[in-house]
């Protein structure tokens, strides 16, 4: 009878060495390498690797076959669930300034951050967010959104595309915003003519603005004080559920320009 500890033994020991040992894991997650391949891309000293894979053997996460180190089908199948762990971890925590930006962070479902891909403001790269928008929108076909401040800087490509018979656009605006995408665009008053064109004074503040293009992908911006602290982009079917629902109640209590 084998002396290895079963790997649901100790559930505790066993999550510890997964986060200990990642970098191998990850190493050996593409396939089976020997153990000078290992230190080779690992840059340890074989002593360190040794006893690396020495824990993982012993606790049934890994084997040693003809062509090297592998991962056992069960290793394989806690390693996935494991990096999937680590992974929607390091989305709430690169999450976390926007959830704080939010006045009331329950109304934001976690799996908008859970399943999405956050992007901040860079020190060098402060149009981040903007750029990922941008390269999303293009070529679609309908464009759902409310917003504190109107989107400015889109409001004329957004008219221009419905004008051509490109696109369907609805759009919920602070009154404040609309008032400043009136100064700043001289041809607002055709641009909410359009029947395609449809915008709307939203019913008090908005804490925060969403985009949806084509109902398939959603765009979250949060606001720190009037300064876009960043943005979470989503195509989880649940998260674009309660996108969708959320933007239609805003939609229906807004007064048509």
């Amino acid at each position: 009878m084998s002396n290895r500890p079963d790997v649901g033994a100790d559930r505790g020991t066993v999550a510890d060495l997964l986060n200990k040992r990642a970098e191998l894991l990850t190493c050996l997650a593409d396939g089976p390498k020997p153990q000078r391949v290992l230190r080779d891309e690992l840059d340890r000293s074989r002593s360190t690797v040794y006893k690396a894979v020495t824990e993982l053997e012993d606790h049934g996460l890994i084997t040693e076959g003809a062509d090297g180190y592998e991962l056992t089908g069960i290793g394989r199948l806690a390693w996935r669930r494991h990096d999937d762990y680590r992974g929607r971890l390091d989305r709430l925590v690169a999450a976390e300034q926007l959830l704080n930006a939010i006045p009331d962070a329950t109304r934001v479902p976690l799996a908008v951050f859970e399943h999405g891909r956050v992007i901040v403001p860079g020190r060098h790269a402060p149009e981040r967010p903007l750029d990922h928008l941008e390269s999303l929108g293009e070529g679609t076909d309908t464009i759902r959104c409310f917003s504190p401040a109107g989107m400015p800087r889109y409001f004329a490509g957004i008219h221009d595309d419905v004008e051509s018979g490109d696109r369907t656009a609805k759009l919920v605006i602070e009154d404040d915003g609309i008032d400043r995408v009136r100064s700043i665009y001289d041809d607002f008053e055709a641009a909410v003519s359009e029947p395609s064109f449809d915008v709307r004074i939203a019913d008090g503040e908005l804490p925060f603005a969403i985009v949806v293009f084509d109902e398939a992908d959603l765009g979250l911006f949060v606001y720190d004080e009037g300064t876009l602290a960043g943005a979470v982009f989503c195509d989880d079917d649940a998260v674009l559920a309660w996108a969708n629902r959320l933007f239609e109640r805003e939609h229906e209590r807004a007064t048509p320009v």
